[in-house]
This record gives C-alpha cells, sequence and structure tokens, in this order.
C-alpha cells in the first residue's frame, strides 16, 4: 500500500491548522510536464474531499484520504508520499517503484516481415503502445483492409482532447513509416465515452 511519511502528515497539518484546507486529501495524478515521457513522475495536489472526481478512487491511508485515477492506480504497489524541501523548492513527492516502464524500440531497429497486419500490429506493439503507455494510453489494432487499418485507443487516450493529435502525428507517422502499404488510418474510437482521459 501506500505510505505517507511522518513529514508529509505533518504538512497536511500545517495546512489545515493555516486553513488552506479543512477537510484534506491528496491528488496524484501523472505529471503533464515531466521531462521524459518513458518515466513516470507523479504531481502531488492537496485538496478539499468533496473534490473527488467521478473518475477517481478514494484510498484511505491510515487516516489520509488519498484520490487515484486509472494512470495512478499502480502506486498501491508502494509508493511513498512524502515532503520534501531542497534548493529552496518545497512540495509533495512520490516515491514510486513502479515508475520504469519499459522504454519503446526505436522504430529504426524494427526488422518487419510477414502478412500486413502482422507488420502493422509489430509496430503497434513495440514503438507506440510502449510511448503512450506512460499516459496510460493503448492503441488497439481492429481490422486491416487492402491500404487502410482501423484502430482503437483506449485507457488514457480515449476521450483524450489531444488524441487527433496523437493519431496525426504520432501514430500515422510511425506506421507510415515502417509500413508505407498502408495509405488510410480510420481511429474507431468512441471518445465521448472516455472514463479517464489523460490531459
Amino acid at each position: 500500500m501506500i505510505e505517507i511519511t511522518q513529514q508529509a502528515r505533518d504538512r497536511i497539518g500545517e495546512f489545515v491548522t493555516e486553513e488552506v484546507v479543512r477537510d484534506p486529501a491528496l491528488r496524484i495524478t501523472l505529471d503533464s510536464n515531466a521531462q521524459s515521457p518513458l518515466a513516470r513522475s507523479y504531481a502531488i495536489f492537496l485538496v478539499d474531499k468533496e473534490e473527488r472526481q467521478r473518475t477517481e478512487i478514494a484510498v484511505n491511508v491510515d487516516g489520509i484520504r488519498v484520490f487515484l485515477n486509472l494512470d495512478t492506480s499502480n502506486l498501491l504497489g508502494g509508493a511513498v508520499v512524502d515532503w520534501v524541501e531542497e534548493n529552496g523548492n518545497s512540495g509533495f513527492r512520490v516515491s514510486d517503484p513502479n515508475a520504469r516502464p519499459t522504454p519503446p524500440r526505436d522504430a529504426s531497429d524494427l526488422r518487419l516481415s510477414g502478412p500486413l497486419a502482422e507488420r502493422v500490429q509489430q509496430v503497434i506493439d513495440e514503438v507506440i503502445n510502449p510511448g503512450i503507455a506512460s499516459h496510460g494510453g493503448v492503441v488497439e489494432l481492429v481490422d486491416v483492409s487492402d491500404d487502410t487499418m482501423y484502430i482503437r485507443m483506449g485507457g488514457g487516450c480515449q476521450g483524450c482532447a489531444a488524441s487527433a493529435a496523437t493519431l496525426r502525428m504520432g501514430i500515422e507517422r510511425m506506421i507510415r513509416e515502417q509500413v508505407p502499404e498502408i495509405d488510410n488510418i480510420v481511429d474507431v474510437t468512441d471518445h465521448d465515452a472516455g472514463a479517464d482521459p489523460y490531459y
């Protein structure tokens, strides 16, 4: 389970005393400003308990409420929340033992062979999905017909405002570089049904 250090608990207590929050909870999200998309890092916000969003689960950690969603649920495997002060800056920090996702292979390393659909699937499995896993996203190959492939986005990509850009600038480019027979890529995702989009 998640551990919250005594320093972090003391700081939360100070925020309550200073009336920054009345009934505190820690919201932990993926850090959208992380320098590397291949290593998870987290942002932590102190909020009031009633601010829990419908896509979040609430976990009680020895009397402190923690809000998590799909992309942070792996924190249940032993993460530590601490309060740190260094170089004139201070704030909450998460140490996550699970924050080392497998980096994607460089597309130039691929040696594609076999039927068209298998080659497309290989690019998705070895390049695309590892690259978007840090945002909790996943791409599924639905079908390949002639020069057209059909994909479905899931996880953090389903309903994400940037999904069109991810498709156009990332997925399409990688697929066309590796499998030039593909001329059209159709996204069949129901983005309105996304329960936990990554923003």
